[in-house]
């Protein structure tokens, strides 16, 4: 009898510490304030849904104010691909009400001190799984929000290397942080696009290529490290009386940078909103 009940508090003691390393992290508080509607300009230059607001994470207190597909995007894993603007470009979060798009909310959320704190630019890349866990608590609880996933077989994108390999320029120390796309008139007056790099990883390069082309870019260069680069290339709505103006993205990316853009298809992570509420205000 003894040894029984010896047993039984083993495997109650065994079950209590599976429970705990398999319970989802949660923020110690939470404070979720709707702040209206997002610039109908932000939303066509980032994607719909995505408004360009990067969080801020001080003394553990996670900051942001966004929308809540941005916000779901990011819990739900997908800035290992690019985040926000990847997942718009193709489709990838479906269903739910219009409002998870257009309105935003200020959120704060204070991480509890066993919590490991993430970097914002690890958060970003997609290596944060805790603060990852987090956020999808908070929706869950405060927007009562309900997904589900599938796989899909989508048309991308294959960032990969040209014949006879990159001609990539490796980021120096004293280049600034920067990725973003310019418009500058050439001798002849023509509209140039630039595409700005600086000082960035191909996963980066791989969602502006994405925003520029109007699909998923999946990056399979394996090229490793940060690149700074300033690549000049025609709009993609450009006439063809302005094709002096600049090579193609497609063109401009082999010759100057010795990378190609190939079609291709790849399974992906689908999330399908079941259910989502306005969360009341706390």
């Amino acid at each position: 009898m003894r040894r029984l009940r010896l047993w039984t508090a083993q495997l109650v003691l065994l079950a209590l510490i599976v429970t705990t390393a398999q319970a989802p992290e949660l923020f110690e508080l939470v404070s979720v304030k709707a702040m209206g509607p997002s610039s109908g300009e932000v939303l066509a230059r980032f994607g719909s849904g995505c408004d360009g607001s990067f969080p801020r994470l001080e003394n553990r207190r996670f900051n942001v104010t966004t929308t809540a597909y941005a916000l779901i995007t990011w819990a739900y894993g997908f800035n290992k691909n690019g985040g926000c603007g990847f997942v718009t470009n193709g489709n990838f979060i479906t269903g739910g009400p219009s409002w998870i798009r257009t309105e935003r909310f200020a959120v704060q959320g204070v991480m509890p001190d066993s919590a490991p704190i993430p970097s914002i630019g690890a958060f970003l890349n997609g290596d944060a799984p805790v603060l990852e866990a987090m956020l999808r608590g908070m929706l869950a609880d405060r927007f009562k929000l309900a997904v589900h996933r599938e796989i899909r077989d989508a048309r991308v994108y294959a960032l990969v290397t040209a014949r006879g390999g990159a001609r990539l320029t490796a980021a120096r120390d004293g280049d600034q942080v920067s990725l973003g796309i310019e418009q500058r008139r050439d001798a002849s007056g023509l509209t140039v696009n630039h595409l700005i790099v600086g000082r960035m990883g191909m996963t980066y390069i791989a969602l502006m290529l994405g925003n520029i082309t109007r699909r998923p870019v999946v990056d399979r260069t394996e090229l490793a490290g940060e690149f700074s680069f300033d690549l000049p290339f025609a709009p993609l709505d450009a006439k063809p009386d302005d094709a002096s103006a600049a090579a193609s993205i497609f063109t401009a990316l082999q010759e100057q940078l010795g990378l190609r853009l190939e079609d291709s298809r790849a399974p992906v992570d689908v999330l399908m909103i079941d259910r989502a509420e306005k969360p009341a205000e706390n």
